[in-house]
């Protein structure tokens, strides 16, 4: 491990958690490179990768829940998504950090709502509220707890959705929302088949940064809602193909 390598050690063994983006802006890095230096601290059995980071690898099961905190941008996408589900409808969110802070504002809402998810961190944040929680049931993944696979698939395909929200791991305004792990794409096409209406959820440094395989094009988009700094050109384009953009 070089020096950057082994103080995200420390750190990570300090304090109990690494968030990517925080560390990048730290260190004046890209978030690629924090990206791959957390990934190295994975492979050699040092951490164990959560949505956005990584917590230090541990024989608790219950250390694996122990999520980074929700940037600010997040934060803000989180209030402006539930402002958009009404009460008593049937939602869906898929994996990832912003819709984990998104079920993190469901659970102090006070709303009544059945949501469908395959990630284990946003089932037991919605745990004992008023909301009814659906796990898509599936394989676990090996480096993420959440849940995919052919079993996943056939299960969502029992549910109607009224509004599916999904994070991504790159995007392209003209060309569709992408994530790194292809049995994820496949979990997630299955999902915007299945949903009335799907809403991105993502920050805005995501543009223009297209990842392994994409899972839905703009024609099947009814809204993105992201942050300010998303630029002028990506919104123009999102919605010249009749995406409703919301900024926050």
């Amino acid at each position: 491990m070089n020096i950057r390598q082994r103080n995200l050690l420390k750190k990570l063994k300090k304090q109990g958690s690494l968030s990517i983006e925080d560390e990048a802006s730290e260190l004046q890095v890209s978030s690629m490179t924090i990206r791959r230096d957390v990934q190295l601290l994975i492979d050699h059995g040092l951490a164990v990768k959560t949505q956005g980071g990584a917590i230090p690898r541990t024989n608790d099961p219950e250390q694996l829940f122990i999520q980074a905190k929700a940037t600010d941008a997040q934060q803000r996408i989180a209030i402006k998504a539930v402002e958009l589900i009404p009460d008593k409808s049937s939602i869906m969110l898929s994996t990832g950090s912003t819709t984990l802070e998104i079920a993190r504002k469901l659970a102090v809402s006070g709303k009544q709502l059945s949501v469908v998810t395959n990630s284990l961190p946003i089932a037991a944040t919605l745990f004992q509220t008023s909301i009814k929680v659906i796990l898509t049931g599936g394989t676990l993944r090996s480096n993420s707890l959440d849940l995919v696979g052919p079993i996943t698939e056939k299960n969502i395909d029992e549910y109607y959705i009224d509004l599916l929200f999904s994070g991504c791991d790159g995007a392209k305004s003209d060309e569709g929302f992408f994530t790194k792990d292809l049995e994820l794409a496949e979990m997630e096409r299955k999902s915007v088949e299945k949903s009335h209406k799907v809403i991105i959820v993502t920050e805005s440094h995501k543009f223009n940064s297209p990842s392994f395989v994409k899972f839905a094009s703009p024609d099947e988009i009814g809204t993105v809602i992201s942050d300010s700094k998303l630029s002028a050109k990506d919104r123009i384009e999102l919605e010249k193909q009749g995406i409703e953009v919301i900024v926050c």
